[in-house]
């Protein structure tokens, strides 16, 4: 009788502890139902910066039409896009692992003419902190 309580037991705790480990994953995004300001896709180079060292996943980014996008040197595998409002951007980032889940990073940016500005929070771009932004420039096809 003891050993049936203590099974039980130790079912119930694998059941509670799998479930509280699964659901802290993020689901990957359902594209159809997002949107994708058109303006960022393509390949955009950076605009090298004198004082800052940039890392090289940084240096060259690309937007796909399929929603999919190359370079942020964020930890994981492969990554997606999509957009609000024309200036807040999300990338999902799929995880490898166990010790690394799916993650979603936000961004904000502007497109002025062929140069694509990001910056890390809203509050900077509507301050339009440049100094705290990341600039691009597209690359002509």
């Amino acid at each position: 009788m003891k050993t049936l309580l203590f099974l039980s037991k130790l079912i119930i705790l694998f059941v509670v502890v799998g479930y509280g480990l699964s659901s802290c994953e993020q689901r990957a995004p359902d594209m159809t139902k997002k949107e994708i300001d058109t303006r960022l896709l393509g390949t955009w180079s950076i605009i090298e910066q004198d004082d800052t060292e940039i890392h090289p996943k940084d240096k060259t980014i690309v937007f796909n039409p399929d929603g999919t996008c190359l370079g942020f040197h964020y930890p994981g595998g492969k990554r997606m896009f999509y957009t609000e409002d024309n200036s807040h951007l999300f990338i999902f980032v799929h995880g490898t692992g166990l010790k690394l889940s799916n993650w979603t990073y936000e961004r904000y940016y502007k497109i002025v003419k062929d140069k694509l500005v990001i910056w890390g929070s809203k509050e900077d771009m509507i301050a339009e902190k440049y100094e705290s932004a990341t600039s691009y420039q597209k690359t002509p096809k």
